[in-house]
């Protein structure tokens, strides 16, 4: 019997939440779409969530994670700050190193 290892990985500041898996996953698609709205209906997500979850992640932080900027003629859009790149990248490379470092299963006999 071979049992499978998981690990859940986030981070923290001074203990508070900034960001797990899902919340990589959303900065991830609004990078790639320019848009939170968008972003929250592509991964089923409100949007009242998803703004309340990003503004807990940059209060908590103490950085901007995402510059927006509001409708008119260009209409409006949002991108990651380089804080929020950086944030991303971070999270990227500890999740590797984890990944990396633990067994894929262990074995009871």
């Amino acid at each position: 019997m071979r049992i499978q290892v998981r690990s859940k990985t986030w981070l923290e500041v001074d203990g508070k939440f900034i960001i797990g898996k899902h919340g990589i996953a959303l900065l991830e698609t609004i990078d790639k779409l320019g848009s939170i709205q968008q972003a929250a209906l592509q991964l089923g997500c409100s949007y009242k969530h998803t703004w309340g979850y990003l503004k807990n992640l940059e209060c908590n932080a103490g950085v901007p994670i995402l510059h927006t900027w509001h409708g008119g003629a260009a209409r409006g859009g949002t991108r990651l700050t380089p804080q929020g790149r950086k944030l991303l990248q971070s999270y990227k490379r500890v999740q590797k190193a984890i990944c990396t470092a633990l067994p894929k299963t262990v074995s009871l006999v």
